[in-house]
């Protein structure tokens, strides 16, 4: 009489760690190149702004220098009211630049960045509407075609259903009718502020 004996005991079989030493570093490793990759975006973002900013104040230094020439030529003929507003114009805008780059280095306002605009963009969708450029500034100007004007106040209350562009007014609307069967249009949406 013959009698098998079974050896195996499955107590001895190796058993594999999921979350072993080397794979928790190498997460770290790769959370950690992650963050670093992000930080220096936003640095280069800020960098970026910056000389749009160191731009724009030696703009401003040589306007305001001409407006001092033009004022000592015009004075014998009088103040001129034009080149007074075109500076004011130019000092708010500077304004609004140095706001808008606070608030991207202190995170006050949206710490998301200009991501819910681009994103509530991508989504609204519309047959015979297309995007051809984006301006980010002071301002967001969506620069799009149309098949028809008609589709042009049907896209803008589309997005006003997004909700970062709930409640905010079109500040400026340009239509310019093209040849090859399609309107241009350009859209000036005021970021600087909250809904109006």
């Amino acid at each position: 009489m013959s009698q098998q004996i079974n050896l195996f005991d499955e107590r001895f079989r190796r058993s594999r760690r999921r979350f072993s030493a080397a794979t928790l570093a190498w997460t770290l490793a790769a959370v950690a190149v992650l963050a670093a990759a992000t930080q220096q975006l936003y640095a280069y973002q800020t960098r970026s702004v910056q000389r749009v900013l160191a731009q724009t104040d030696r703009r401003v230094a040589e306007l305001r220098d001409q407006m001092v020439r033009f004022g000592k030529e015009l004075s014998a003929q009088g103040t001129s009211s034009a080149l007074g507003d075109e500076m004011a114009r130019v000092e708010e805008r500077l304004r609004a630049r140095r706001t808008l780059l606070s608030n991207m280095q202190t995170g006050a306002g949206n710490a998301e960045g200009f991501s819910t605009y681009l994103a509530a963009l991508a989504r609204q969708t519309m047959d015979g509407v297309w995007l051809v450029g984006i301006e980010i500034d002071a301002d967001l100007v969506v620069k799009g075609r149309a098949l028809n004007g008609e589709l042009v106040p049907a896209y803008i209350r589309r997005l006003n259903q997004e909700e970062s562009f709930a409640g905010r007014s079109v500040s400026e609307l340009r239509l310019s009718a093209k040849p090859e069967s399609h309107l241009e249009f350009s859209l000036s949406i005021p970021l600087g502020k909250g809904p109006s």
